[in-house]
C-alpha cells in the first residue's frame, strides 16, 4: 500500500507472506541443486569406477572361466558398452555377446549342461525380471543369460553384463562391438 510520503507500507501479514514466499523458493533452489549434483561414487553406489579395460577384463574373466568349465566349442565373443540408464549416459557396463556351437540334436540338454557346468564353477540361479527364455546365472557381480539361437539353432548365444561402474562416455563408440574371441584363449 502507498502511504502519504510516496512509500511501500507492508502489514506484518504481507511481510512474512513475502518472507515465507522467497525462503521456500531459496529451500527449492537450494535441495534442486545438492539433489542433483551427484558425484561418480554417488552415481555408482559407493562402488569405485571401472576403466574400460577393467569392465572388460571382468567379463573376459568369467567368459574364459564359462568356456573351460562347459567345454564350449566354436566360440566367438564381441564386448560392447551399454548405458545403465534408458538415456545412454553413463555410468556404463560392459557386456560380452559370446556364441558357442551346439550338437545338431538335443540343444537344450547342452544348454542344461552348459548351466550345470557354470554352477558348479559358483554360478547361481538370478532372479529372472521379463525374460521369457532360457537361463540367467550370477556371480561376483555378473550376471549372463543364454539360450539356444533362434536365428540359426546351429548356435547358442550367450551374454554376460558386468557391473555399472564404468563411467567414460561411450555414447559416440565406433564400432560399437569389438571382436574379443581371440582373448577368449
Amino acid at each position: 500500500m502507498r502511504g502519504g510520503n510516496g512509500g511501500w507500507h507492508w502489514s506484518p501479514a504481507a511481510k512474512a507472506l513475502v518472507f515465507a514466499a522467497l525462503s521456500m523458493a531459496l529451500a527449492l533452489g537450494v535441495g534442486f541443486v545438492v539433489f542433483n549434483s551427484s558425484t561418480e561414487s554417488d552415481m555408482l553406489g559407493g562402488a569405485e569406477p571401472m576403466t574400460d579395460e577393467q569392465a572388460t577384463n571382468q567379463l573376459l574373466d568369467s567368459a574364459r572361466d564359462i568356456v573351460d568349465a562347459a567345454n564350449l566349442r566354436d566360440v566367438s565373443a564381441s564386448v560392447v558398452f551399454l548405458s545403465c540408464t534408458s538415456s545412454h549416459d553413463p555410468p556404463y557396463q560392459a557386456a560380452v555377446h559370446l556364441n558357442f556351437g551346439l550338437p545338431e540334436t538335443n540343444s537344450v540338454k547342452r544348454i542344461s549342461e552348459v548351466a550345470a557346468a557354470m554352477t558348479a564353477h559358483g554360478w547361481q540361479k538370478a532372479p529372472a525380471m521379463a525374460e521369457h527364455f532360457g537361463m540367467k546365472l550370477t556371480r561376483d557381480g555378473v550376471t549372463s543369460t543364454f539360450h539356444e539361437n533362434p536365428d540359426d539353432r546351429r548356435f547358442a548365444t550367450m551374454r554376460i553384463y558386468g557391473e555399472c561402474r564404468n563411467t567414460s562416455d561411450h555414447r559416440n563408440d565406433n564400432p560399437a562391438f569389438t571382436d574379443i574371441t581371440d582373448r577368449l584363449r
